[in-house]
């Protein structure tokens, strides 16, 4: 896959971009707040979610504007497809998205022609921090190989609220409750299965990381446990029965003990057996590259093209050694890339290969030299 086009309209610090990458792989320098993770993050916008950064929809827009656009245009198996999201005319909460300028009644469409992972400095301490921040990158993860993965997500997570609103306001509704439970547990059992396989997937692929540590994979789930033990249709039942018996526990704390929220990724270097929650800010940033270099590997066998890579400040806590090593890699990488950084120099290596381009003020400018 190649971005042959991407243009902002009122998005965030830009009034207006309109840059055409020369290259698959596009260097982005420029001083802090000129605009560079903007950018990442409208390209973040053209896959299902919320983006780079989590934020909402009225969120996005230029100060003094009140709608926002972003347009990509791609090149795909041969075919050239024109993407494009932005904020709903009625309603500033709601985002629209389009193919090709018609528009498409679900995310899931977007994410069968466009998929995108990403790593942010925020992400340096994922492994320190609450893991509703791990499940979300593993989710991530998850889409770029099954598009229908985030509706199950946001199935399972609207059944979860409506039983916790229920609980609270009519906790004697039980035949209400157990058909909400019902659901809870098919969705709840359908994003498990979804994040084990993945894991699995990336587990057993055989991959040459150039000195960035393999890391094994794993979910901390009570469902994912009750998987490997008996068939998903029994799993459900049991996950239902144990809902059913937690209401009144589940309705005094105000959040159901049971469920995919409750699950948690955990992350080993297959090498020394170091977890991430106990490896230095560096060892942590090898280990969470080499997930990502793992990904797209493992996304291109599978679908036949690499999800875009973004990577915003990606050398940080990386040391010299490890640096030349994402670089080389980079260069494998059979898809787009977009990279960040304050000055060229420590992307010297990509000189020849990648587009060199300057920010500033919200303008973008090619570097020639």
């Amino acid at each position: 896959m190649k971005i042959k086009r991407v243009v902002l309209t009122d998005f965030r610090s830009y009034t207006r971009l309109n840059w055409t990458p020369e290259r698959s792989i596009a260097v982005l320098t420029g001083e802090n707040g000129a605009g560079k993770t903007n950018l990442l993050e409208a390209v973040s916008l053209l896959a299902p979610g919320r983006g780079l950064r989590n934020a909402l929809p009225r969120q996005l827009a230029r100060h003094g504007a009140t709608r926002w656009g972003v347009a990509g245009t791609i090149e795909k198996s041969g075919d050239v497809l024109d993407l494009g999201t932005g904020i709903a005319p009625e309603n500033s909460s709601r985002r629209l998205f389009q193919i090709n300028e018609q528009s498409v009644r679900t995310q899931g469409e977007v994410a069968q022609v466009f998929s995108a992972v990403w790593l942010t400095p925020q992400m340096d301490r994922l492994f320190l921090e609450a893991g509703s921040g791990r499940r979300r990158f593993l989710d991530r993860l998850v889409v770029a190989l099954e598009p229908g993965h985030a509706r199950e997500v946001a199935a399972h997570d609207q059944a979860l609220s409506q039983r916790n609103r229920l609980l609270a306001e009519r906790p004697h509704e039980h035949a209400w409750l157990s058909a909400i439970e019902d659901s809870l547990a098919r969705h709840a059992v359908a994003v498990t299965a979804a994040r084990l396989a993945l894991i699995d997937a990336m587990n057993d692929l055989s991959l040459d990381l150039h000195g960035f540590p393999r890391s094994d994979l794993a979910l901390e789930c009570a469902i994912g446990d009750f998987l490997k033990e008996m068939s998903a249709l029994d799993t459900e039942d049991r996950l239902r029965s144990a809902l059913a018996a937690a209401r009144s526990t589940d309705r005094a704390r105000g959040s159901a003990s049971l469920g995919a929220q409750r699950a948690d990724l955990l992350l080993r270097d297959r090498q020394s057996q170091r977890s991430a929650e106990y490896s230095s800010s560096g060892q942590q940033k090898a280990m969470l590259v080499g997930v990502i270099l793992s990904h797209a590997r493992l996304v291109t066998v599978q679908r036949g093209d690499a999800p875009v890579l973004l990577l915003d400040e990606p050398l940080i806590h990386l040391d010299e050694e490890r640096r030349r090593a994402l670089l080389y890699a980079l260069n494998e990488i059979d898809g787009p890339v977009f990279l960040t950084g304050t000055e060229t120099g420590p992307f010297s290596a990509l000189r020849g290969h990648a587009d060199f381009c300057h920010i500033s003020d919200g303008q973008l400018l090619r570097d020639c030299s």
